[in-house]
């Protein structure tokens, strides 16, 4: 690849990356509905036509947006580490990142955005699931796979098995905060619900 190239490649990706950063912000600020093309031409500091020329609409410029976001805390959250730990101490720790993630302000801000538009945009719904539940399950299922293998767990379909984890780690926790419901808040420390969803998960899939 040529020197020039290489100089356009960087322009594109950092000119992209300018845009997606001004749309986050009038994402946050204002939500799907209220953030207008010309907001986002203000905060991104560059024209309307540059952003077109990367993003169509508003809609596919939030897809984008919601799948990088995404896709960069499942990474930084959804890892095994050390495999030669004890079953109950790899998914305690992965289960704690998780229900930290899923619960935070800024995913429940997200998730209640992705609600109001998925049905009229699935693309960005399917951008959300794809880059962040999807993405977890990819990593979480080889290694219960590898436990069900080894006799550890149960055999069973790896992929549900991750997504009832999943499930279990924020019972009690997300539903009440995702549907702004504080008469329904658990009575669970985050510690203790994760604790509680995993034996509850292994109690159902340990080997006997």
């Amino acid at each position: 690849m040529t020197e020039a190239l290489q100089t356009n490649d960087l322009y594109d990706t950092a000119k992209r990356q300018q845009i997606l950063d001004g749309a986050r912000q009038c994402f946050v600020e204002q939500g799907f509905d209220g953030a207008s093309m010309n907001d986002i031409v203000k905060a991104a500091g560059v024209s309307k036509g540059t952003v077109y020329a990367y993003f169509p609409s508003k809609e596919k410029l939030f897809e984008a947006l919601v799948f990088q976001d995404r896709r960069r805390q499942a990474e930084q959250t959804i890892y095994i580490g050390d495999e030669n730990r004890p079953i109950e101490e790899v998914l305690y720790d992965l289960g704690l990142r998780m229900c930290r993630l899923i619960t935070s302000d800024e995913t429940i801000a997200y998730t209640r955005m992705i609600m109001a538009v998925a049905s009229k945009f699935p693309d960005v719904g399917a951008a959300f699931y794809e880059a962040g539940p999807a993405y977890s399950i990819s990593k979480i299922a080889p290694y219960l796979k590898k436990k069900m293998d080894d006799g550890t767990l149960e055999q069973a379909d790896p992929e549900h098995a991750a997504m009832q984890l999943g499930e279990l780690v924020h019972c009690g926790l997300l539903k009440p905060k995702l549907f702004a419901s504080p008469k329904f808040k658990s009575k669970l420390s985050v510690e203790e619900a994760v604790d509680a969803g995993v034996k509850l998960f292994l109690r159902g899939l340990a080997k006997k």
